[in-house]
């Protein structure tokens, strides 16, 4: 058994604080009442409080939430073996992380949209060796070229803004760090894909565009935006105020959709804007779907089963139950 997202799993750290802080309020009210007056009277005056089904609610609430936790980690068990062979051709992703990908043209902001397709278009290529490079003022190598989707997947899930340095957005550099990726003696077709809103304030990105083609690499790109544009949240602030220039202005980011076109123009590839239902993906797919390649690498891989239903159906129960449970006795007539 694995944990996909074993992050939440570090929560159970917290109860042991959970459990002192239950500890220290009961020892508290406790106090509070001695002082009120006699406990025997206090106790007929609280004859219909039961402390003993407070308690089992409160068990019942940690155990469900407890479950709950083990389901957001998302269980997952091994459920066979599948053989994949690289028949197709060579594909970088370059992801965008720059601070401007927080802008919430889409929800909850460009990044997650961007994250989306690329997910998407992982799941519809068969048999095509990808790779991952992220950028903003620099360009990094995520995950080399591999046809392990599922180790492409985890070094997808973990690129976010502030990752390197957000000085800018350098375009150029994302393509020659992809070119070294892809640039070798293999006869096979090689793309890069490159998911951005196109602030492109560094370097020259057409020129590393069209150096690319000369090698044979297409470029394509992507646009996560609109051209209309939308504020940028301010991390300084924990993102509760908008980014500003130093007139005191809202800084405003939107698409360059004439700057990507430009890029994929040179690159022998073709732009294609993001939408909300994201068709473009049948139309990058099929530009990209017949590279052509050759079988030059077989491996297997464990195919794992989603089980997360079994934390979370079983925590929604005990917690369900907890808030059920009545903390009074039922009153008695004699």
């Amino acid at each position: 058994m694995r944990f996909y997202h074993s992050d939440f799993l570090m929560l159970f750290l917290l109860y042991p604080l959970l459990f002192l802080m239950i500890f220290m309020f009961f020892r508290l009210r406790k106090q509070r009442i001695n002082r009120l007056g006699h406990i025997e009277s206090l106790k007929k005056l609280l004859l219909r409080f039961n402390p003993a089904a407070r308690n089992i609610s409160i068990f019942l609430l940690v155990i469900g939430f407890s479950f709950i936790i083990a389901a957001l980690a998302r269980p997952q068990y091994p459920g066979g073996v599948e053989k994949i062979e690289a028949r197709g051709g060579k594909i970088v992703i370059a992801l965008d992380i720059s601070l401007s990908m927080l802008a919430p043209d889409f929800q909850p902001n460009r990044l997650e949209k961007a994250k989306r397709e690329i997910i998407d278009l992982v799941e519809m290529l068969k048999a095509q060796t990808l790779g991952l490079v992220i950028f903003a003022g620099e360009a990094f190598v995520q995950c080399p070229p591999t046809i392990d989707y599922s180790a492409f997947r985890l070094f997808l899930d973990v690129a976010d803004v502030g990752m390197i340095s957000d000085t800018g957005t350098n375009i150029e550099d994302a393509i020659e760090k992809s070119v070294k990726l892809l640039d070798d003696d293999s006869p096979v077709d090689k793309a890069i894909v490159i998911f951005t809103d196109g602030e492109s304030f560094e370097g020259e990105a057409g020129e590393a565009a069209s150096e690319a083609a000369k090698k044979g690499i297409k470029v394509y790109t992507v646009g996560i935006g609109s051209t209309r544009g939308r504020p940028i949240p301010d991390l300084a602030s924990g993102g509760e105020s908008l980014k500003k220039n130093k007139e005191g202005e809202i800084i405003v980011s939107r698409l360059d959709a004439e700057e990507l076109t430009a890029i994929a123009s040179a690159g022998k590839g073709k732009f294609y804007r993001a939408t909300p239902g994201g068709k473009e993906l049948e139309g990058i797919y099929a530009d990209i779907k017949g590279l052509q390649g050759e079988e030059k690498d077989k491996k297997f891989r464990t195919l794992y089963n989603e089980k997360y239903k079994w934390a979370l159906l079983p925590g929604i129960t005990f917690i369900s139950i907890s808030l059920l449970i009545p903390l009074s006795r039922r009153k008695t007539h004699a």
